[in-house]
């Protein structure tokens, strides 16, 4: 199918895409499938979300995005993989926007079962470069590769099998018109029985490795000690609950770090909170960074793709190094004493979001991308000839599934 129309200066045709997001749980992934659906929607084209999570299935409905629970379990989900195949057919679609890491391989191969003209895989972490065989299978069945972050696409391009032409670069962005500053401070604070007076550091994300919270806890312990008032949050849910509850025991915190479990209302949280931590160790466009920065939150940040983006050393925020707890608890309590500073920073931090990191801005950027590919199809990313290189793998790349899936 050819994405506009025969006519010279003609509009471009609508286009019809399908994304698929198999999550069993909800995170930054999921709001980027959901926001993305929903923009192109209302940019008029004809949109399928196909999703694992019922978050997921009950936010696109609320956004009028038409879609249906399908999920790709494994790589060995032949019948999965099938069911995606039909769809895609059914759907008569013109692309497939595949964003979750267990379903790039059989998505690939089932848009190919479909005959769906571009296959795209959506990335979020930077990953190691390595030549396994699924890694080359996988990028080998991608018309185009979407990441995040410029760091996400550097790494990729190290691998000499994959083609530098075939990445694009296109940034996360948020509802500025859903995520402002100025909220009401108290309602989170009272349910969660934070004193309305008491500083207040957030969090958010899922309780999972990437996420790296065992380092805000250890920094918190320094906090705490140097600074008794202070209260941490970290509003999500995950596999590593019990282990981190048994951490903030351990470092008698149990009074002043609190796993509240999935918060719906993050802006409401971001109202309470004097100060946003993101202790990752890999990422790529954090999608909770982004919210903070929209809601007009200062922020740190651990130095990971897609931060430096975010954080203006000094303007909005910080940036400390991964996995230094030291650092990070120095930085928090340098903020937590400077309430001048905090609120010369948020209005910076709200400024940059409407700078970058719009929502239009992200449906404009993968708009171009689809239908560049569209207009110049090429199936594969097979490299043309160049010297090889050795693949090593960059400090910090993730070995394992890119987002966490």
């Amino acid at each position: 199918m050819s994405s506009t129309s025969s006519n010279f200066g003609a509009e471009p045709r609508p286009l019809r895409i399908a994304i698929t997001n198999g999550s069993r749980s909800w995170g930054g992934t999921e709001h980027y499938a959901v926001r993305l659906a929903a923009g192109l929607r209302e940019r008029g084209h004809d949109v399928l979300l196909l999703w694992g999570e019922d978050l997921v299935g009950e936010r696109a409905a609320a956004a009028a995005v038409p879609n249906r629970r399908l999920r790709l379990r494994a790589d060995g989900d032949i019948g999965g993989m099938l069911k995606l195949a039909a769809a895609l057919r059914r759907h008569r679609s013109d692309a497939v926007v595949l964003t979750k890491w267990r379903e790039y391989l059989l998505g690939g191969i089932a848009a190919r079962l479909a005959g769906t003209p571009l296959a795209v895989v959506s990335l979020g972490l930077r990953v190691a470069p390595r030549g396994d065989i699924k890694r080359r299978l996988i990028f080998g069945l991608a018309d185009r590769v979407i990441v995040n972050a410029e760091e996400i696409r550097a790494s990729l391009t190290l691998s000499s099998w994959i083609d530098p032409t075939r990445v694009r670069v296109v940034h996360n962005g948020v509802d500025l018109a859903r995520l402002r500053p100025g909220g009401d401070r108290h309602a989170f604070r009272h349910a969660l029985g934070v004193p309305a007076a008491a500083p207040l550091v957030l969090a958010v994300g899922n309780l999972t490795p990437q996420k790296d919270h065992d380092l805000l806890v250890r920094a918190a312990a320094r906090v705490v000690a140097a600074r008794p008032g202070a209260w941490f949050v970290v509003a999500g849910e995950g596999f590593l609950r019990t282990s981190l509850e048994e951490r903030v025991r351990e470092l008698g915190l149990a009074e002043r770090f609190l796993l509240p479990g999935f918060v719906r209302d993050v802006p409401a949280a971001l109202a309470a909170a004097d100060l946003f931590v993101l202790s990752s160790s890999n990422e790529g466009m954090p999608w909770a960074l982004l919210e903070a920065l929209a809601c007009g939150a200062p922020v740190v940040a651990t130095d990971v793709p897609g931060t430096r983006a975010c954080v203006e050393e000094g303007v909005n925020g910080f940036i400390v190094p991964a996995g230094d707890e030291a650092a990070l608890a120095t930085v928090v309590i340098r903020l937590l004493d400077d309430p001048g500073s905090r609120a010369r920073m948020g209005a910076h931090s709200r400024a940059l979001a409407e700078a970058r990191f719009a929502e239009a801005g992200m449906i404009d950027g993968t708009l171009a991308a689809l239908r560049e590919a569209l207009e110049h199809p090429r199936r594969g990313m097979r490299a043309p000839a160049r010297s090889a290189r050795a693949e090593t793998r960059p400090a910090g790349s993730s070995s394992g599934r890119p987002d966490g899936a």
